[in-house]
């Protein structure tokens, strides 16, 4: 029986992709505790621990073979780490099979597989991240000038270009880069002390093999143990929690731009992923919801590791059980959702028509604040502020130019002689650095501790 969205074989595939399936599928994970064996033969191997050549005779051995697969799902025992080691030991010769393990703990190898794991699922996080900014600073370039609205608290604000949002996303999507990258040194460690940290059944080799360990499967090698303290995956859970949430916002954004009555963006028709099976004019917005609810479950997953009680004296494998399954899950999520991200944009339209038809429907109010500033020159801000007040009011009432209104208040006429008020009324004139900024991280240029106007 399935138990959730990311479980079912028939939900699954809105959220899971094949590449995140297979690193986290039952062979994948085998396999890591079995490359984690291996490596740690060869190192015990070639520091003279073990016999010469035992560690290339398990390391060939070491394989999630279907026969090796059959044993631990049909096993009887509640352990199913031990039916691997089971399982190896029993494809290996007597002389052989009494060096699997050897010195080691469970949790080690399992700590150490998981970071295997949680390599490859960030590979592929980072591969669709670099493949996202790509495309959304292409967008930033092409769209640079094209004239839209922005919205404030749900309203109608200032004229902004297409381009903006497009470079804001490329922002947000580079600090969540940034954070993942940064995060690796602290969550990709070999886990490789012994039952407590104390490298004792290892003897003086103890440090030398966790080093070795770190070298033959590219992971940080931290000398001190971690069993109880998992910061580093908490750390790594929070995130990812946040580059869900940065995906979800530019989904959320497109869910809005596709609303009827904006009309600025449209997927093309798919009839089995974005039709309607009772309304044929339908454009759902699937792609976009599909994000959504994916960072709401890793931000829950996330808050979930977040909350895990803190590990007993020097090991309580009450968390092993927890991240085993938040982490997976949140991994999964974040790659769904970037995926379906990527592809949504290889059929997304974006309507420059509606989007310019859009920010000029309130026509002069949305400029309000550059002739407030505009007149505050002559006004005092405060003034300016409150007559361009008064005639948003008078405007939506009558349809009035600010040329007129202003002419019906003789006092302030004059200061104003030299102010082209039918200038201050188009948006396309009031977009400020949108268009420059947009171009500037179309070219991968920095945005950070820069001045643009030198």
């Amino acid at each position: 029986m399935a138990f959730g969205s990311f479980d079912n074989q028939i939900t699954r595939r809105g959220y899971v992709t094949a590449q995140m399936d297979h690193i986290w599928s039952e062979r994948s994970t085998v396999q890591s505790w079995f490359d984690v064996e291996a490596a740690l033969a060869r190192v015990q191997t070639a520091i003279g621990m073990i016999p010469v050549g035992t560690g290339a005779r398990i390391t060939s051995q070491a394989r999630a073979t279907d026969t090796v697969m059959t044993q631990i799902l049909d096993g009887e025992s509640g352990n199913p780490f031990a039916l691997g080691l089971d399982a190896l030991r029993s494809a290996l010769d007597d002389d052989t099979r009494q060096w699997v393990h050897y010195g080691a703990t469970t949790q080690d190898i399992l700590d150490t597989a998981r970071s295997l794991q949680i390599r490859n699922s960030l590979n592929l996080i980072a591969d669709c991240t670099d493949k996202l900014l790509k495309r959304i600073r292409d967008l930033a370039g092409r769209h640079a000038e094209t004239l839209m609205v922005a919205r404030t608290n749900g309203q109608h604000a200032v004229p902004t270009t297409l381009g903006m949002r497009f470079a804001r996303w490329v922002a947000d999507l580079e600090r969540s880069r940034d954070r993942l990258s940064e995060v690796r040194k602290r969550c990709l460690l070999v886990q490789f002390s012994g039952a407590a940290g104390t490298y004792a059944s290892m003897g003086s080799h103890g440090t030398a093999i966790a080093t070795g360990i770190a070298r033959e499967l590219d992971l940080v090698c931290e000398l001190i143990a971690w069993h109880s303290s998992r910061d580093g995956l908490t750390e790594l859970a929070c995130n990812l929690a946040i580059h869900a949430q940065t995906l979800g916002k530019i989904a959320e954004d497109l869910y809005d731009m596709q609303r009827t009555e904006f009309q600025e963006a449209a997927e093309t028709l798919n009839p089995h992923l974005s039709g309607s099976s009772t309304m044929p004019q339908k454009r759902n917005p699937f792609s976009t919801m599909k994000i959504s609810a994916a960072a709401r479950m890793a931000a829950g997953a996330a808050a979930t590791v977040l909350t895990n009680p803190p590990g007993d004296f020097e090991r309580d494998h009450r968390q092993l059980e927890v991240e085993r399954d938040a982490i997976p899950r949140i991994l999964a999520a974040v790659d769904g959702a970037g995926q379906k991200l990527l592809n949504l944009l290889d059929v997304l339209h974006f309507d420059a028509s509606c989007l310019d038809a859009n920010a000029r429907r309130e026509g002069v109010l949305l400029v309000s604040e550059g002739s407030m500033m505009e007149l505050a020159t002559q006004l005092g801000h405060e003034k300016a502020h409150d007559l361009l007040q008064e005639y948003s009011a008078a405007y939506r009432t009558d349809g009035i130019s600010l040329r007129e209104f202003v002419k019906g208040r003789p006092e302030i006429t004059e200061k104003l002689d030299n102010i082209n008020l039918d200038e201050l009324s188009d948006p396309s004139a009031y977009t400020g650095l949108s268009a420059e900024l947009s171009r500037r991280l179309a070219a991968g240029q920095p945005h950070t501790g820069t001045d643009i106007t030198e």
